[in-house]
Formats: structure tokens, C-alpha cells, sequence
């Protein structure tokens, strides 16, 4: 039996294959680079400045890291967030006070252990998410399983995308379900500031 899929998911899965092409070649000196000069661009904006609790994904060794930001929020006496997973596409923001409390999880990540709270999303001030490519407008080509797509929704503050330049993309395909981020930041800085 052969598979059809229709054009907008091929279209997806073509370029989540390249893009993980391109980030598996980075090496961890690219990826603490990326991080880095995204985190001093981050942290100078009143974006950032104003908000008492920050929702941060943690960084895989392919994705720009967001080491800085965690280390940064925590010494900053922000209420940290990162994300937890769970069935069906379903992610929580647990509030975490060391990088200690983070353990390996499902999908190669690290998560907060299953008995910390959760932190309703609608009282984050700031999300940082990532993605596998961005297009200036915020839209975001994700790993497939939707939970960026289910938990931006529930938030009532800016969403921005930490993407390396290289993976920013003009025309990125996009379905009804696809939820865009307010900000697109890469190591050059941010996009379409208005």
C-alpha cells in the first residue's frame, strides 16, 4: 500500500528533513554561540525586563541553547517556567527554582519531575519556544506532535521563537491549527520590528 500524504504535510516534512540536516551539523561551540548572542539580544528588550515569570523551553544539544536564559531568569529572581509533555500533545509550564530539578524525559528532553505544580499559562509574562524553522510573521514549523500549537492559546503574553538565521524561511506552509508566535528572534537579532 503506498502513502499519499497531502501537499502542505509534505511540504512540512521536506523541510523539518532539512532543517534537522542543518542543525545536526552544528556542533555544541554553534549552538552555545546561537544562544548566546540570542540571549543578549533577549534580555536588553523591556520584553523581557517587565516580566516576572518567563516560560523557556530547555534546549537539546541541536537547538540553540537556552542555557543563558534559564541561568539568567533564575539569578534574576523571575519565575521560571520550562515545559512538561504529556499524552496527546498536552504540555504544562512548570515553575522551577535550580536547573537541578530538570531530569531526562520522553523525546531525549529534560523535564521537571512529575510531582512539581504546574503554573496556569494564562499568568506567564513572556514564552520563549522553539522551532525548527520560522518565517518573519511568527510562523513556526514545529517537530510534528502539536504542543506548541495547544499551549500558545493558552497564554495571554508574547510568544517569541528563538531560530537561527539560516532556518528562517519566507513562504512556510501552514494550517489552520498552526499557532504564530508575536517574535522571530535568530543570533542577528530580531525580525520585522515594527
Amino acid at each position: 500500500m503506498q502513502y499519499h500524504s497531502d501537499p502542505i504535510t509534505a511540504r512540512k516534512d521536506a523541510l523539518r528533513a532539512r532543517a534537522r540536516s542543518v542543525l545536526g551539523q552544528a556542533g555544541p561551540e554553534q549552538t552555545a554561540a546561537w544562544g548566546r548572542a540570542m540571549a543578549e539580544y533577549l534580555t536588553k528588550r523591556e520584553l523581557w525586563q517587565q516580566a516576572g515569570s518567563v516560560f523557556c523551553f530547555v534546549s537539546t544539544a541541536r537547538e540553540p541553547s537556552t542555557r543563558p536564559l534559564l541561568e539568567l531568569a533564575l539569578a534574576q529572581g523571575k519565575t521560571l517556567c520550562v515545559p512538561r509533555t504529556g499524552p496527546e500533545g498536552f504540555m504544562e509550564a512548570v515553575p522551577i527554582t535550580i536547573l537541578n530539578q530538570l531530569t531526562p524525559a520522553r523525546f531525549g528532553l529534560l523535564e521537571p519531575a512529575p510531582d512539581l505544580p504546574a503554573l496556569d499559562p494564562g499568568r506567564l509574562d513572556l514564552v520563549i519556544a522553539p522551532c525548527l524553522m520560522a518565517a518573519p510573521d511568527g510562523r513556526r514549523l514545529g517537530q510534528g506532535g502539536g504542543y506548541y500549537d495547544r499551549f500558545l492559546p493558552r497564554c495571554r503574553c508574547p510568544a517569541v521563537l528563538l531560530c537561527p538565521a539560516a532556518l528562517v524561511q519566507n513562504d512556510l506552509p501552514a494550517e489552520s491549527h498552526d499557532r504564530r508566535a508575536d517574535l522571530v528572534l535568530t543570533e542577528q537579532g530580531f525580525l520585522l520590528e515594527g
